[in-house]
């Protein structure tokens, strides 16, 4: 079932009936809670993918400030999936719009700035 993302706020979002307060992965099967970060490294990617996604989002934070390390933006690029990068308030609305579409997407969010 498609996640439902009630409330988007820094530092917490609301999902279903859950206040989600730290990193994390969105699928369409739903949440997996991650350690707070300030940065992806190619562990994280390479773990978002392994949900075989056609299309990948990086949330990162409310002013942008997750760092994507050069690494992963490599693994990327030479992904199938399409990768979107955006603020993570406009990450949850791509999230939803190719979500609602049927498409096989995974986000990882960042909570914070």
């Amino acid at each position: 079932m498609l996640p439902r993302i009630k409330k988007v706020e820094l530092g917490k979002i609301h999902i279903n009936d859950d206040v989600i307060s730290s990193d994390f992965f969105l699928h369409s099967k739903g949440i997996e809670q991650l350690d707070k970060t300030n940065k992806i490294n190619k562990k994280e990617f390479e773990r978002m993918m392994l949900h075989d996604p056609e299309i990948a989002i990086f949330g990162t934070g409310f002013k942008g400030k997750l760092n994507i390390t050069e690494d992963v933006l490599d693994a990327a690029k030479k992904s199938s999936a399409d990768i979107h990068i955006l603020k993570t308030p406009d990450a949850l609305k791509k999230f939803q719009e190719f979500a609602r579409k049927g498409k096989k997407v995974v986000a990882h969010i960042h909570v914070g700035e």
